[in-house]
């Protein structure tokens, strides 16, 4: 699955199993259960779940002073 960043970034919450990042610059994460992963503004990633897992992705919130940023979830993905 493609990813974008957008203009403020990404966040990726992997809920089940491990997911396999590779990042526009050629480099690689894996993010597993439990863990996250903050793709920033402008950047593109290729996410491959390994074997059955899940994540969750939401926009990075805006930051504004004197406000509560609240994150938007976006989608919700299942693989295998």
């Amino acid at each position: 699955m493609r990813l974008d960043g957008g203009p403020r970034g990404l966040m990726l919450r992997c809920l089940k199993g491990t997911i396999w990042l590779t990042i526009g610059d050629g480099r690689d994460y894996l993010v597993r259960q439990g863990s996250s992963f903050e793709l920033k503004g402008g950047a593109s990633a290729l996410a491959e779940a390994l074997g059955s897992a899940q994540m969750h992705l939401e926009a990075v919130p805006c930051e504004a002073a004197g406000v509560a940023s609240i994150a938007v979830p976006q989608e919700c993905r299942s693989f295998g």
